[in-house]
């Protein structure tokens, strides 16, 4: 049996305001040089308007031209609303976990300071980050991109964050229960290699945020990332076909 070709998705920071978008320069050179699309051939483009279009291409000379064909209806996300903090880890770890964050369906991420980070300033990783949010919702499908927010000091950031369920995981926890993951608009705080300080669970406590745990074991940052999301995020559909 042939298989079919799979059809490339690309974001386009733009209104989709007539039957032909014309395509930049860069846009244009990945088109051609990089996915190595051909004319006629078919593509979807999105923005960040929840706008999805499958698109055929028409090339004229060196600049690509995109006549939207047909408006693609998006698909019903899961109406859980996920705000993730994560303390600032290595940065080949938090590339992977904005990766991962972007698939798992997180609204708003932020990379936060804490006692045990290991690094002090990454404000100019924001770019690239943004870069990887892109990609990644180009990949898995997904049509709303992920907010990333300014980093800041975990203070900050609770003093920020002082409404709806708020968890900080910490293997001192306590473990999820039915009412905390049944919540529609949920903060989680994930912390860093070494785990929150004393002082900082204390802020935690006195800012009513709840401790909680997903494991018995201690879980290196992006294995208590990507498990607390994947849990979060399905607990619908698991609780469905639960006995």
């Amino acid at each position: 049996m042939k298989q079919q070709n799979k059809i490339h998705r690309i974001y386009i920071n733009s209104e989709f305001s007539s039957d032909v978008h014309t395509c930049s320069d860069d846009l244009s050179h990945r088109i051609i040089n990089v996915l190595r699309i051909g004319s006629s051939e078919e593509l979807i483009i999105f923005n960040s308007k929840n706008e999805q279009y499958l698109c055929s291409v028409i090339k004229d000379r060196k600049k690509i031209n995109l006549y939207l064909k047909k408006k693609i209806l998006n698909k019903k996300r899961n109406n859980k609303n996920i705000d993730l903090a994560v303390s600032v880890v290595s940065m080949k770890i938090m590339d992977l976990i904005i990766q991962k964050s972007v698939e798992l369906g997180v609204k708003n991420f932020c990379p936060v300071y804490t006692n045990r980070s290991q690094y002090k300033d990454v404000s100019k990783k924001i770019i690239h980050w943004e870069k990887i949010i892109v990609h990644s919702s180009e990949q898995c499908g997904r049509y709303d991109l992920m907010s990333m927010q300014r980093p800041c000091r975990l203070e900050l950031y609770i003093k920020n964050n002082r409404t709806g369920p708020r968890y900080a995981l910490h293997q001192d926890g306590e473990n999820f229960n039915h009412t905390d993951l049944e919540k529609k608009n949920i903060t989680l705080f994930i912390g860093p290699e070494g785990g929150f300080d004393d002082n900082e669970i204390d802020i935690f406590k006195t800012n009513q945020w709840k401790i909680k745990k997903i494991s018995e074991n201690i879980l290196r940052t992006e294995t208590a990332c990507i498990s607390a999301l994947t849990l979060m995020d399905n607990y619908e559909s698991f609780s469905r076909h639960s006995l």
